[in-house]
């Protein structure tokens, strides 16, 4: 257990931001009721990072550090009534399966939304499992139920994905025959009414930015001339989610999903995880083989679908060498990750293979160093890059997001933000990827100058090639 943590905080004090952590960072600087691409919970800890750390590998990584701690201490106290024979080596077994599973591993220290919405679905499933435990025994305790309610309103600011808890709880109020009395208590409507005063944020955000979030995620993402069927990108992510879930745990998740419930304290928590489980497998699944939008699909989706397993996993494992098993895979796997970075790129240097992540994480500070520069040199009024990916690694590496311009891609949350700004005509920095040429910018500036390549080095070796051009005459 301790490796697993020393490894993930290694990667949080060393390991600068990604395109999509660096985008979700610079929203910490621009605090707003919510945001294009996702709710507002990943800019607002994000802002916390920031004060608390500064423009730092470990600012960034602050608030999944946090949430880890939280939900490891919210396991510890739910072990007690999920096996009350002996919970503390119930608790130190679950923490130690969770730990070990790649995909948990990564999201939890990763600054996604999916860390939020990670920690707050699993306090949430915790206490509501309290709470329909109660109403099975006729013992309800509404205060599991207002928790509950609470964390699945703090769970819905962090990811739109927050939904299926909402849809799990409901389908287990309806299917199993002794929760149905809950439907005539008020402190249930009163508990959905919290969940959904929570998220007023995000629902005034998109009625001043004419319903974006809602139009981006049901129209943008969607390629138009797909195959209405794809099975070859189903299957795929099947079998990805079982790898970077653990092969090893699988039997256990297929128990947790079909196999008969306990009549025991924990049977509450039962019921609802199987049916967020359900509900989240039984949307994802049939997206990832609807052509339209089965290539963006990822195992990162469907979290909600094995993050109820994970939480009482021991329940389901029979065989101890699983767990073990289970544990060398996920050790195998943190390790290797973690290494990758922190010696990036000696380690794909020496085995002769191509890097297309790491090289580009690292080294942003000296394309940031020589942008800042060239800004200060020729006067220029902005910074200019291509996708919001580049712009995240960019300001990460400047410090800075002031004056930030992005020209390709999608429309995301750094565009918005120039809205309403009279840029026209400005001079700025374009900083790209690569060796593009002037041309490939002429529509967007009156003139377009190469200032040449800006190469980033770690360790002595070559990570990326990047280019600096003067844009004269900004045509937006």
């Amino acid at each position: 257990m301790g490796g697993f943590f020393l490894l993930r905080l290694a990667y949080a004090v060393v390991v600068p931001p990604g395109g999509d952590e660096g985008y979700y960072w610079l929203w910490g600087g621009h605090l707003q009721l919510s945001y294009f691409d996702h709710a507002p919970m990943v800019g607002w800890t994000s802002a916390i990072g920031r004060l608390l750390l500064g423009w730092t590998p470990a600012g960034l990584h602050f608030a999944p550090v946090v949430t880890s701690l939280v939900l490891a201490y919210g396991m510890y106290r739910s072990a007690r009534w999920l096996a009350p024979a002996d919970p503390q080596r119930f608790f130190w077994l679950t923490l130690a399966i969770y730990s070990a599973s790649p995909l948990l591993n990564v999201l939890s220290i990763l600054n996604y939304p999916d860390h939020l919405l990670i920690c707050f679905s699993g306090l949430s499933l915790l206490q509501m499992g309290q709470y329909l435990g109660g109403v099975l025994r006729r013992d309800e305790r509404v205060l599991h139920l207002y928790l509950g309610a609470l964390f699945m309103g703090l769970a819905a600011l962090s990811k739109y994905n927050a939904v299926l808890l909402a849809g799990g709880m409901l389908v287990v109020l309806i299917a199993e025959p002794g929760l149905r009395r809950a439907f005539r208590s008020p402190h249930l409507y009163l508990a959905g009414a919290l969940t959904l005063a929570m998220t007023l944020p995000v629902i005034l955000w998109n009625s001043e930015h004419r319903l974006a979030s809602l139009e981006f995620h049901a129209e943008e993402r969607l390629i138009k001339d797909a195959d209405l069927f794809t099975p070859f990108t189903l299957v795929r992510l099947i079998i990805y989610s079982a790898l970077i879930v653990s092969p090893f745990l699988m039997p256990g998740f297929i128990r947790f999903l079909f196999g008969k419930l306990p009549d025991g304290p924990q049977k509450g928590y039962l019921l609802i995880a199987r049916g967020t489980a359900l509900v989240s497998t039984l949307i994802f699944l049939p997206l990832a083989g609807w052509g339209a939008i089965s290539r963006q699909v990822s195992p990162h989706w469907m979290v909600l679908s094995f993050l109820p397993f994970l939480l009482v996993a021991p329940l389901y494992i029979r065989w101890r060498w699983t767990v073990r098993l289970h544990l060398i895979w996920g050790a195998l796997f943190a390790l290797l990750a973690t290494l990758y970075y922190l010696a990036a790129p000696i380690p794909t240097q020496f085995l002769g293979i191509s890097d297309g992540e790491a090289t580009i994480t690292f080294g942003q500070d000296q394309l940031g160093a020589a942008t800042k520069s060239a800004v200060e040199e020729h006067g220029a009024e902005l910074v200019v890059t291509t996708l919001y990916t580049h712009a995240a690694r960019l300001a990460f590496g400047m410090g800075t997001d002031e004056n930030l311009v992005t020209l390709e891609g999608h429309t995301d949350q750094i565009r918005l933000w120039r809205e309403g700004k009279d840029d026209a005509g400005k001079t700025a920095i374009i900083v790209v990827p690569g060796s593009p040429t002037p041309d490939r910018f002429a529509k967007y500036f009156d003139s377009v100058e190469d200032l040449g390549p800006v190469v980033a080095e770690r360790f002595g070796y070559e990570l990326a090639t990047y280019h600096l051009l003067l844009g004269r005459g900004f045509r937006p």
